[in-house]
């Protein structure tokens, strides 16, 4: 009797997780399920705007009625994206102009830098690695003019690259790859050392085959981070042919809201396919960075 009694918390707590999970994840399963939902049958639900026979019966406000199961179900929404919107394909081109290159530039950099954080000793090696700090805890908000005025020096504020160069050189990805580097024994450099094994050998050949999994995290979130990305993209990018998919959302007009639906369920399938092949990796990789 006991037992079962000191099992009772942990059913609790697991059935509150459980409705937890299922509350944020709300969204994605509407999302997923309304983009098979014909444009009439959206309109009923989610039109907030009462009817002429609304008014009549006295109804003047008209709430949005969420619906997970369509009534009818139809594609014609994910042709129209795929088949009648060339420009769907030509910003989801852009997006990933955008992540792909700042997704291995970071990783390449913060390899690099985190390994002479950690392995190289020089001097003021801590107080330069206190200002990455102070620069990755700053809102995006503050450097944003910084950017532009350097983007516009260097003659590429309105292209990808005034978006690109800062997110390789980001200082988050170097703080998370020191903290996995520190946690490998330093009795594997020594021993190399005593071998007679350089810098890269020890790169290549200690370092990186355990830090598989902190990239595997840090390439995930820079990846998440750049696929959303929106400020950068409404400052720089001035030509709507250029924006990515993550700016375009937001222009379509509420009239079409199946197409958005349908666009919406496409552009988050990327991220998710990526966060469940690599999820094992991602949690373990945050473990070795020490971040809570």
């Amino acid at each position: 009797m006991s037992k079962k009694r000191a099992q009772l918390p942990n059913r609790i707590i697991s059935i509150f997780l459980t409705l937890l999970c299922i509350l944020f994840l709300m969204p994605l399963i509407v999302t997923f399920t309304n983009s098979f939902m014909p444009q009439n049958e959206i309109l009923a639900h989610y039109n907030t705007t009462p009817s002429i026979f609304d008014l009549i019966n006295g109804i003047k406000e008209k709430f949005v009625q969420i619906t997970l199961i369509p009534n009818q179900i139809t594609t014609s929404q994910y042709k129209d994206a795929l088949i009648n919107q060339p420009i769907f394909l030509i910003l989801l081109e852009n997006s990933l102009k955008i992540t792909v290159p700042v997704v291995l530039g970071n990783i390449i950099i913060s390899v690099l830098t985190a390994y002479g954080f950690t392995i190289w000793q020089w001097p003021y090696k801590e107080k330069i690695f206190f200002i990455y700090i102070v620069v990755m805890l700053m809102p995006l908000q503050a450097v944003l003019v910084p950017n532009y005025i350097i983007a516009d020096k260097l003659k590429f504020s309105t292209s990808y690259l005034a978006i690109i160069l800062p997110g390789i050189f980001a200082p988050f990805g170097t703080f998370l790859l020191r903290q996995a580097i520190i946690s490998i024994p330093k009795s594997c450099f020594e021993a190399a050392q005593l071998d007679g094994a350089n810098s890269f050998y020890m790169l290549w050949h200690i370092v990186l085959p355990q830090m598989k999994s902190s990239i595997t995290a840090l390439s995930m979130l820079v990846f998440i981070e750049y696929w959303n990305v929106v400020e950068q993209v409404i400052i720089f990018i001035k030509e709507p042919y250029k924006k990515p998919l993550s700016v375009f959302l937001s222009t379509i007009s509420t009239d079409n809201i199946s197409l958005i639906f349908a666009l919406s369920t496409i552009y988050m399938l990327l991220p998710l396919y990526f966060l469940g092949i690599s999820q094992k990796d991602l949690k373990k990789g945050i473990e070795l960075s020490g971040i809570k």
